[in-house]
Formats: structure tokens, C-alpha cells, sequence
């Protein structure tokens, strides 16, 4: 890794392409995996409205809000930020974890989320 540019106060490396591939990789796994906790909440509303407890238009209201909210934010973060920066807040959310990480980027993914906190 070398350091190429410093901006906003974060450190901007290259990686070697297959440790970029796998912090791709990764991200888009936290990015499935937090979408997912909140469409189970989703798919609770779904049961509801499947069991006549709230009806047509409280489910779709639920849909609307959904998408309006969590499903905007998860992808405004992970379509708008690189990997460098996702990976940090999906580890220190439980989404991903540092075993999972090629072992070249651990120590930089540890002193990022300490940076964060």
C-alpha cells in the first residue's frame, strides 16, 4: 500500500487489486446484511396485513416509509462511500467481522473505527 493523497483528514490509499476486490466484496456483504435487519422489520408489517391485522393502506404507508428512509440511507452509504470508509462502521456495527478481512487491511480497519469513535 502507498499513500497517494490526504483528504479530509483521511488517508486515501492504493491497495493491491485483489485487496480492493475483497473490500468491494465486503462492503456489499454488510450492505446485504444491514438492508436485511431492516426489512425484516419490513416483513413483520407484511405478517400483519397477511393476518388482517392492519390493513392495505398501513402496510402500504410501512412500504412507502421504508423506502423513504432506511433503504435511502443504506444505499446513499454504501453506493456513495468507497470501501476504505464502509468497512470501519460495518465492523463496528457487528456487519462484518475482522476475520473476515484480508489480513493486509486489519490494522488500518482498527485504527479507522478508533479514529470514528
Amino acid at each position: 500500500m502507498s499513500c497517494t493523497s490526504v483528504k479530509w483528514k483521511v488517508i486515501v490509499l492504493n491497495y493491491p487489486k485483489a485487496v480492493y476486490k475483497k473490500m468491494r466484496e465486503l462492503s456489499g456483504i454488510a450492505y446485504e446484511r444491514e438492508l436485511r435487519r431492516e426489512m425484516e422489520e419490513l416483513y413483520a408489517q407484511f405478517q400483519l396485513w397477511r393476518e388482517n391485522q392492519i390493513d392495505t393502506w398501513a402496510l402500504e404507508k410501512a412500504i412507502h416509509k421504508f423506502h423513504n428512509g432506511p433503504s435511502r440511507k443504506l444505499h446513499g452509504r454504501y453506493a456513495d462511500l468507497p470501501p476504505e470508509m464502509v468497512l470501519p462502521y460495518a465492523l463496528h456495527n457487528g456487519l462484518i467481522a475482522f476475520e473476515e478481512l484480508p489480513e493486509e487491511i486489519v490494522d488500518e480497519m482498527k485504527l479507522r473505527i478508533e479514529q470514528q469513535s
